[in-house]
C-alpha cells in the first residue's frame, strides 16, 4: 500500500500559496523593470485564466471550488514569470488552463495532486512551443557577450562559457537574458529569506535541491577555464529556472514528506533529476520535467525508506527489550541464590 505523502502543514494565518504569491511580488517588479509592462499584462492574464479555469473546471467536474487558497492565482503568476518576456500571452494562458484543468483538478485539487501543476503546465508549453519558450529577448543594458543568449543555453552548448564571458554583477542583478521573473538572483535570495521566516520547513526542500545541483556542478563542470568548478557552480545555480524552482516548485506541500531529513532527501532527489536532464535532456532547461519525474518516482522510494526505517526501529526495540530482560534476570539471580 502506497504511503500518502501529503502533509499537514502547520497552522498559519495564510495558506501556503498566499505566501508564495507574496514572494512573487519582487520577481514581478524586477521583470517589469527589465522588460516593461507587457510582463505584468501576461501575469494578470495568467492569474485571471487560473481563476476562470478553476471555476469552470470545478463546475463541469462537480467538485468544490477552493479559490480562497490562492493556488490558482499562484499557478498563473508563477507560470507567467517563468516564461520569456515576449512569450505569446494566449500561449501562456493555455499553459495555465492545462495546469489547472488537466492536472490540478482531475488529480485531487490543491494539496492532493501528485504532480506539481505549474511544472506540468510549463512542460506542456515546452512540448508545444519549444522554439518560443527558450527564445529570450535581449536586454539592451546587459553584458555584451551574453546579450540575447540565456545562461542555461550557453551552458548547454558546453563550450560557450569562459572567464571573460560572464559578468557576475549582471548575473546577480538579473541583467542577462532569461525567464522574465527568474533571472535576478538577489531578489530570489530575498525570497529565500522570507521563506525561511514564514515556512522554515519548506526551505529544507530547497536546501536539498540546491545542494544536489551544486554537487553536480562541482563534480561535472560544463565550463572550460582554469577555475572551472567555481564558475560552473555559479553558472548552474544562477541560470534558467533552477533557483526559482527551488523556492516555488520544489516546496510544494502536496508532495513533501513530513520529517525534515526526508524533505532534504526529496529535494536532493529532485535536484539530481534536474541536473541529469540539464546535462542529457533535449531542452536547455529540464527542471520542470525533472520535478514531474521525481513526483512520480518519489512515493515508492519514500515508501521503501519508511519501511527500512520502521524495520530498523523495530530491531532497536527488540534489542532494547532483550537487554532489559537480561539486566532484570541478572538482578533477580542474587535474590534467588
Amino acid at each position: 500500500m502506497a504511503v500518502k505523502t501529503v502533509i499537514k502543514t502547520d497552522k498559519q494565518k495564510r495558506p501556503f500559496c498566499c505566501d508564495m504569491l507574496i514572494m512573487l511580488i519582487l520577481p514581478a517588479v524586477m521583470a517589469w523593470y527589465y522588460y516593461g509592462g507587457s510582463v505584468l499584462r501576461t501575469v494578470f492574464v495568467c492569474m485571471l485564466t487560473g481563476v476562470l479555469s478553476e471555476t469552470a473546471g470545478a463546475f463541469f467536474m462537480r467538485c468544490p471550488r477552493d479559490l480562497g487558497d490562492c493556488s490558482s492565482l499562484f499557478t498563473g503568476a508563477a507560470m507567467a514569470l517563468m516564461l520569456p518576456a515576449d512569450f505569446p500571452v494566449w500561449a501562456a494562458a493555455a499553459g495555465v488552463v492545462f495546469a489547472v484543468a488537466a492536472v490540478k483538478l482531475p488529480l485531487g485539487g490543491t494539496g492532493f495532486s501528485p504532480f506539481n501543476p505549474v511544472a506540468a503546465g510549463f512542460s506542456f508549453l515546452c512540448l508545444c512551443w519549444p522554439d518560443k519558450i527558450f527564445n529570450y529577448p535581449a536586454i539592451d543594458t546587459g553584458s555584451g557577450y551574453v546579450k540575447g543568449a540565456s545562461l542555461a543555453g550557453m551552458l548547454s552548448v558546453n563550450t560557450s562559457i569562459r572567464p571573460n564571458t560572464i559578468n557576475v554583477f549582471d548575473i546577480f542583478t538579473g541583467n542577462v537574458p532569461g525567464p522574465a521573473g527568474a533571472s535576478c538572483i538577489i531578489v530570489l535570495l530575498g525570497c529565500a529569506v522570507f521563506l525561511g521566516f514564514s515556512r522554515r520547513r519548506s526551505l529544507i526542500n530547497s536546501a536539498g535541491f540546491t545542494a544536489a545541483c551544486a554537487l553536480f556542478a562541482l563534480m561535472f563542470p560544463r565550463v572550460y577555464s582554469y577555475n572551472a568548478r567555481p564558475v560552473s557552480l555559479l553558472m548552474e545555480l544562477c541560470s534558467g529556472l533552477l533557483m526559482f524552482s527551488a523556492l516555488f516548485l520544489v516546496t510544494d506541500p502536496a508532495v513533501s514528506p513530513e520529517k525534515p531529513f526526508h524533505r532534504f532527501l526529496y529535494g536532493a532527489f529532485s535536484g539530481a533529476a534536474c541536473m541529469l536532464l540539464r546535462y542529457f535532456g533535449k531542452f536547455e532547461e529540464g527542471v520542470c520535467f525533472a520535478l514531474l519525474l521525481s513526483n512520480a518516482m518519489w512515493p515508492p522510494l519514500y515508501e521503501r525508506i519508511l519501511r527500512r526505517e520502521s524495520k530498523r526501529e523495530l530491531r532497536k526495540r527488540v534489542k532494547r527489550r532483550s537487554k532489559n530482560r537480561a539486566l532484570s534476570a541478572e538482578r533477580r539471580a542474587p535474590d534467588n541464590a
